[in-house]
């Protein structure tokens, strides 16, 4: 790659995904030749993903807007905006908004190739939802967290 990328926010292209969830594909694998993916997230609160693993690529998570409570392995935590989170390969996480309002955060998966996964995830039910995530690097171990 030898020219710069730009995608400008004017240009991002939002779609439901779970209930009040909105995402956006920031910056495609199919621009860097695979090498990352970058997905904006807008979540409300008392929300976030069942537990899961992706066997072949890392998760890093930026914090954006909110407040977002983590399990990644056996560690539990809360992180605000400004917090990194990088999640290695083959490990098991979940998180969930944990504020009042709605929060932003951006995953960044490397290598990517992931991108697509996330505009399937509001297109089929949940039952379907298990093998489209195994299709796509996504093992689903358990359910959402549950807040208290």
């Amino acid at each position: 790659m030898s020219t710069p990328i730009v995608n400008f926010a004017k240009d991002l292209v939002w779609f439901d995904t779970m209930p009040g969830e909105q995402m956006t594909v920031r910056l495609h694998s199919n621009q860097v030749g695979g090498s990352i993916t970058v997905i904006e997230a807008r979540v409300p609160s008392r929300s976030g993903p069942p537990k899961h693993i992706h066997n072949e690529r890392e998760e890093t998570f930026e914090v954006l807007e909110g407040t977002f409570r983590f399990q990644v392995g056996d560690e539990e935590f809360d992180a605000t905006p400004g917090t990194s989170v990088l999640v290695p390969r083959g490990i098991a996480h979940t998180w969930a908004n944990v504020g009042p309002e709605m929060g932003r955060m951006l995953f960044i998966f490397t290598p990517g190739g992931i991108d697509d996964f996330f505009r399937e995830i509001g297109r089929h039910t949940l039952e379907e939802i298990v093998q489209v995530a195994a299709d796509n690097d996504t093992v689903i171990i358990g359910p959402p967290m549950f807040l208290k």
